[in-house]
């Protein structure tokens, strides 16, 4: 009988511990949607085809790139340029470091050694929510994209791919900024999928 309690005290314990770091996480916050503007931004690149799971070992190289041009910063972006029902081994990603704010000098040596893309002015819908850890990146996705799904079915907006902003690579980062261009061509995104 004592057993059998200390393995029901166990199993609260653990379920209040999961339940207090959900919460943590954000994971019972509600997500707002709303309309703004994105871009004009200019940023360098690097492409990852396969799982998102994967995307850090992209990361990875790419930070050994923009680091051996004398880059010391990334205020970070990634493009998801496909949809949920995508096989994991077909996921195509862009991850990409905005190029304001950088001097000239800079900028002339990324076009001369990178690969580079103009994120044209775009109406997106958009969402927040909070960094944690590196767990945010697996749950504020999980929260997010719903909420976009239902904001397309009850509008009858288009969208082409979905942004989101990490920030300063060296600085503490406290949100993700999600972004979904609405009524926007695919084929502004042409010369990012002709890279795969």
């Amino acid at each position: 009988m004592k057993l059998i309690k200390k393995i029901i005290l166990f199993v609260v314990v653990i379920g209040v511990l999961g339940v207090s770091f959900y919460a943590y996480m954000g994971g019972f916050r509600e997500v707002e949607v709303k309309e703004t503007n994105f871009g004009t931004v200019e940023i360098f690149i690097y492409t990852h085809k396969g799982p998102y799971k994967n995307l850090n070992e992209s990361w990875d190289q790419f930070q050994k790139e923009w680091e051996s041009i004398g880059l010391t910063e990334c205020n970070s972006l990634a493009i998801y340029l496909d949809g949920p029902e995508t096989p994991d081994d077909k996921l195509r990603s862009v991850l990409g470091c905005r190029m304001d704010g950088l001097s000239d000098i800079q900028i002339k040596s990324i076009k001369s050694k990178l690969k580079t893309f103009l994120i044209p002015e775009m109406k997106c819908i958009t969402a927040t929510f909070p960094f944690k850890n590196f767990l945010s990146y697996f749950i504020a996705p999980t929260k997010v994209y719903p909420k976009f799904q239902k904001t397309h079915s009850e509008s009858s907006a288009k969208t082409s791919v979905a942004i989101e902003v990490y920030g300063g690579s060296s600085n503490f980062v406290d949100h993700i900024d999600f972004f979904m261009p609405i009524e926007m061509s695919r084929e502004v995104f042409a010369p990012l999928e002709s890279l795969f």
